[in-house]
């Protein structure tokens, strides 16, 4: 999964930045991180040999999810 460059210079792309939420900005920059996509692509994949487990993914890279009730 490659980010779409073509958007980078477009200024009305990142208008959200003004009001984002913390989690929604360090989703932004988590989404264009390339080890992150790559484990992401192997998980889902789930037939590689080092890939970690769903809890590993989540510690190492910080994800936690709310629980809806």
């Amino acid at each position: 999964m490659k980010p779409d460059s073509s958007q980078w210079q477009d200024s009305q792309a990142y208008e959200f930045i003004r009001t984002a939420t913390p989690d929604a900005l360090a989703w932004e920059f988590l989404r264009r991180n390339t080890d992150y996509q790559r484990e992401f692509a192997d998980i889902q994949n789930a037939g590689t040999p080092n890939t970690p487990s769903p809890n590993e993914f989540r510690t190492q890279w910080g994800l936690r999810f709310s629980s809806k009730s």
